[in-house]
């Protein structure tokens, strides 16, 4: 049964991600799911996750890596049974969004561009109003991500299981109510030095009162825009390439990497990394915008990148498309880390007076780590519950409360991701400072430019998606992943 079910999975995993890459990437108008979870509807049927449950409980506790391998494939075969549930109300939103348009200041917004138009617009008045269009579009499609979430979460039911959120603790084997309990104590303990920081930060940069600040100041003051002109857009890609030569991996000769810059009207503003066969075509897609969150998004996709092209070809392929999240989300946030590192700044941009970045930059990482650790206790609350009803309000409080950015309740839905994403990047934040603690200490402090730690990255990249976050943790000596690091250095650095 395995070795056909797994040039099934194959095929649907490379069709699937290259269809994700061709619509983001701007490329495709509409996205087409449909077709593709018709051709492989066998992959995810409740019987086939019977079979391989059965198969699971059948196979002996001394074969590791075949247990590991079923649970993998239970793990794909479970996502993609809710997402074939949803798949019409997923094209749906998708063909929604990307039809739509915003008329301002004389143009024509795309639903995508104005996000990015929001982030990077200095004037307050004009970045509110183009924000309000755009909520107002979300407003009108809202119905259609209700009925998707309760597909979702009726799925989940059919399955057996009681809620959205136990499906999830128990296919991950991750306790979300602890973690939930843990990024609440994150919230806790760096309250203090989070609102001082950010008073002070809002009044000198837009001359606003932190009771006065909004989600779309939150979107405008995260892309750090006064320090754009020290982050040149010539520059991005030679600065990508120069910082992985340090680690002895050169791009240009990397056949298997792509990097999709072109500008297109439909791109998605978020970058992204599309994995489509892993290790021989990865896409690394960004639109570059200019500045330093240009710089971010094209290391830590980079970082993405990089881990499943050095994924061992011998893999079996459900050790290359699935896995835990948190485990690539930790490359990705290692690399993209290092614009907060001052020789790392002066080394590859010649930026050397960079105190006041570094500082503004590292609130930026602390309100986001905030923003998600919210996000993360709404949505156990709300997939636990099921409540729509009260979705909205509690959304638009426990942002408002973590961020301390005054949000509305028109994102509670455009503002989740899917499968507890959030709790990916949470883990992640916390394990990758453990690791480039690590990597400082064994290697040097300017660790990129050390062969031996891209060589030690390698070794661990080999593994592609055999092992999660804890596992390779634990494997390299840091034991359990925890939190206390990551909340000492916001409380040291901003103090």
């Amino acid at each position: 049964m395995l070795e056909e079910y797994r040039r099934e999975y194959t095929d649907f995993n490379n069709q699937f991600m290259r269809e994700y890459y061709l619509f983001l990437s701007g490329q495709k108008s509409e996205l087409e799911l449909t077709r593709i979870y018709e051709r492989y509807s066998d992959l995810f049927t409740a019987d086939a996750i019977s079979r391989l449950k059965q198969l699971l409980d059948t196979s002996s506790p001394d074969f590791e890596t075949l247990r590991a391998s079923i649970n993998h494939l239970l793990q794909f075969a479970t996502d993609h049974y809710l997402e074939n549930a949803a798949k019409t109300l997923t094209e749906e939103v998708s063909r929604f969004e990307s039809r739509s348009s915003i008329q301002w200041q004389g143009r024509e917004i795309t639903f995508q561009g104005a996000m990015v138009a929001i982030k990077t617009e200095g004037d307050r008045d004009l970045r509110r109003d183009l924000y309000k269009k755009r909520a107002e579009l979300i407003a009108a499609s809202n119905d259609l991500r209700v009925e998707r979430i309760a597909k979702l979460q009726g799925a989940a039911q059919t399955l057996g299981f009681t809620s959205y959120a136990n499906l999830y603790e128990t296919l991950r084997k991750k306790d979300y109510s602890q973690l939930a309990g843990e990024v609440q104590n994150l919230l806790d303990k760096t309250e203090i030095v989070y609102v001082q920081r950010l008073d002070e930060a809002l009044r000198q940069t837009l001359n606003i009162r932190i009771e006065d600040a909004e989600r779309v100041d939150a979107l405008y003051f995260l892309n750090l825009s006064g320090f754009d002109r020290r982050f040149p857009a010539g520059e991005l890609l030679r600065v990508y390439q120069d910082t992985m030569a340090g680690l002895g991996i050169h791009i240009e000769s990397q056949k298997n990497v792509f990097i999709d810059d072109a500008e297109r009207p439909r791109k998605s503003p978020r970058a992204f990394c599309a994995p489509i066969r892993v290790p021989e075509e990865i896409k690394l897609v960004i639109r570059p915008v200019g500045g330093q969150s240009d710089y971010q998004a094209m290391l830590h996709e980079g970082g993405h990148a990089q881990h499943y092209a050095w994924a061992s070809a011998e893999l079996s392929p459900e050790f290359k498309y699935t896995g835990d999240y948190g485990l690539t989300e930790t490359f990705a946030f290692l690399f993209d880390h290092l614009p907060q590192e001052s020789a790392w700044l002066a080394q590859t941009l010649n930026f050397r007076d960079s105190k006041n970045y570094i500082h503004s930059s590292k609130l930026s990482r602390l309100l986001m780590t905030r923003r998600y650790a919210g996000k993360l206790i709404y949505e156990y609350e709300l997939h636990s519950s099921g409540d729509f009803n009260k979705g909205a309000k509690l959304y638009a409080e426990q942002q408002t409360n973590s961020t301390k950015f005054n949000t509305p309740e028109v994102d509670f839905l455009t503002d989740m991701d899917d499968s507890f994403y959030s709790a990916n990047y949470l883990r992640a934040w916390a394990f990758e400072v453990m690791l480039r603690d690590y990597l400082k200490t064994k290697f040097d402090n300017k660790w990129w430019t050390s062969r031996r730690a891209g060589n030690f990255l390698k070794d661990i990249w080999d593994t592609g998606d055999r092992f999660d976050a804890d596992e390779i943790a634990s494997q390299i000596g840091l034991g359990a992943i925890s939190f206390d690091m990551l909340i000492d250095e916001f409380n040291r650095e901003l103090r």
